[in-house]
């Protein structure tokens, strides 16, 4: 009679990949399995598969719960940019858009720096505006900021201090990150800047949803107010 050879372990596991109702009926053969365990101690075969079904829910929890956090954020930035919004909307001239920009994007968003730059050398602003909203020419725009904004779209990240000089001359030295937005519509109407003293805040890697939805309402209501200015200027001033 011939000696049988022994099998090895590759083909007990592919026995046991075809024959998955092995263990049925065999609950005795499962609590003598030992399995090394990562704290040093075997364990049976039962304690390691609960241990996993423990772990993996866990893991399942923890995304749930980062889900839930991310879903609460989104609800307050929803509620915040909706309140914007309609300060814009309901703005009926230039001053009071501006007003409610910047009022909403320090208070309600914690803004540590906002610029708001206008294409347009003959309207003239009064008080405390002057300060973040500067008028000028859309060639007067410093040759950096062209280069960085040449294809019209909202960036995020660390900006050169040339860059930062230009657009928070009053915080050029603290502001680390910043987010800027194209106001185009009909035209170039001017620039929105947004800076924060943390670098990380506005990172290159943040999407710009939120900030070129913003830029987008605020460039069309921008050009129908400068565009109706002038006459309700004028109307004002004759009576």
């Amino acid at each position: 009679m011939s000696e049988q050879k022994a099998l090895s372990g590759d083909q007990v596991a592919a026995w046991l990949r075809d024959h998955t109702d092995f263990f049925q009926g065999r609950q005795e053969l499962l609590e003598l399995l030992q399995l090394p365990d990562p704290r040093g101690n075997a364990v049976s075969l039962l304690e390691r598969q609960a241990q996993i079904l423990r772990e993996r829910n866990q893991g399942l929890r923890e995304r749930l719960n980062s889900l839930l956090a991310v879903a609460r954020d989104n609800d307050v930035l929803f509620e915040k940019t909706r309140r914007l919004v309609l300060s814009l909307v309901e703005a009926r001239s230039p001053e009071q858009l501006f007003s409610a920009l910047l009022r909403s994007l320090q208070q309600d968003f914690g803004a540590d720096a906002v610029t708001l730059l206008i294409y347009d050398r003959d309207l003239d602003l009064t008080g405390e505006l002057r300060s973040q909203v500067r008028c000028l020419a859309a060639a007067d725009l410093h040759e950096a900021l062209q280069l960085l904004l040449r294809n019209g779209k909202a960036i995020c990240g660390v900006l050169r201090q040339v860059e930062l000089d230009e657009l928070f001359p009053q915080h050029a030295d603290r502001v680390a990150s910043a987010a800027m937005v194209p106001l185009v519509w009909q035209g170039e109407q001017g620039l929105l800047a947004i800076g924060s003293f943390d670098a990380h805040h506005f990172r290159s890697s943040l999407g710009t949803l939120f900030i070129s939805h913003i830029g987008d309402i605020l460039s069309r209501r921008l050009y129908e107010l400068l565009r109706r200015y002038p006459q309700l200027e004028a109307r004002r001033r004759a009576t």
